[in-house]
């Protein structure tokens, strides 16, 4: 790859469009709890306290893996305005705030491979709603297991009945102990959409599935807060076969893995995208420690749960709201 002799900064602009791109990453709840900060050569992601959820991530670890998306994003912006990038996660101890510095390098084209990433960012989106009965390729799952590898993460395919069977008792644990306390029902609230808006969840565009749509074992999160769900059974429509959870994990559980594993996060939903699948976080297990725990033992995991993802052929487009770039993003010293 063809390298120009020196390092050229970005202007404003190009740093804004980096930004506008950044911002297109998933968050839980769709909190958005992001600030860019861009300079003549780096731009800086920054947590944004004031959008926290204090009940289920009091230790922001879902916050820092929502900003690890959001780094991963702004760097394949930047590599598509053909300009090298250089991540440095938690770059100055003394600022909290400052979760990663991209350092703009040399003129340098992306690769395919990186191309087709860019590609998919306007095109991903989360789907809650059914999908289709077509499986989900093996080459698809081993492309899953590259990107969270390369990424110092790893990949778990629950496959096996057993360990589907435990992750669906413990997503029902979390969510019924998560609807019995009034905190986790007030900051849902706060977070639901019923109309247009910029951030939080769109609850009115989660009606109830059409009948001849199938039902998924996997229970999925009642954002009304109250943990209630469809279920197969008598008068339902037969369990979905081919929907698939995908576990993501990482070696340690610091600020810099939950970090690392929000890039590789990023880098799994575009892969899917690339490979026209869709997905869901299916987050209740992870939310609590006993249950995050309590998947770890059921599953045999060395490492730690960071993420649990159902994945497969979506059958809508749902599109939620982003915040004006202008509330997220800043310059200084731009040329």
């Amino acid at each position: 790859m063809r390298r120009s002799a020196t390092v050229v900064g970005m202007d404003a602009d190009k740093m804004r469009l980096a930004a506008e791109f950044a911002a297109l990453a998933p968050s839980v709840h769709n909190t958005q709890p992001w600030r860019f900060v861009a300079g003549a050569h780096a731009l800086e992601v920054r947590l944004d306290p004031e959008r926290g959820l204090g009940y289920l991530d009091p230790d922001r670890r879902q916050m820092l893996l929502s900003c690890g998306v959001a780094a991963e994003f702004a760097r394949l912006a930047i590599r598509s305005l053909g300009s090298a990038c250089t991540v440095r996660l938690l770059p100055d101890p003394a600022q909290e705030s400052l979760v990663a510095k991209l350092v703009v390098g040399f003129r340098e084209a992306p690769t395919p491979a990186e191309q087709r990433l860019i590609d998919a960012i306007p095109r991903r989106y989360t789907d809650r709603g059914p999908y289709t009965d077509e499986p989900v390729s093996r080459s698809t799952l081993q492309s899953l297991r590259e990107a969270a590898t390369d990424r110092h993460c790893w990949l778990r395919v629950l496959d096996h009945p057993d360990d589907r069977l435990a992750a669906i008792r413990l997503l029902e644990t979390a969510e019924t102990a998560e609807a019995t306390d009034g905190r986790y029902r007030e900051e849902m609230e706060r977070w639901q959409r019923s109309g247009p808006s910029h951030d939080g969840v769109p609850v009115d565009r989660m009606a109830e599935w059409a009948a001849q749509h199938r039902v998924s074992d996997v229970p999925l999160r009642d954002f009304s807060g109250r943990g209630r769900h469809r279920h197969p059974g008598a008068g339902e429509p037969p369990t979905v076969e081919r929907d698939t959870i995908v576990l993501l994990g990482s070696d340690r559980d610091d600020p810099l893995s939950w970090l690392q594993a929000g890039r590789a996060l990023a880098d799994l939903l575009l892969v899917l995208t690339d490979a026209e699948l869709v997905s869901q976080p299916l987050g209740p297990a992870l939310d609590l420690p006993f249950t995050r725990m309590q998947l770890r033992r059921e599953l045999g995991l060395v490492g730690y749960p960071q993420m649990m993802l159902r994945v497969g052929h979506g059958l809508r487009v749902p599109v939620t709201g982003r915040r004006p770039i202008d509330e997220m993003f800043s310059a200084t010293g731009t040329p």
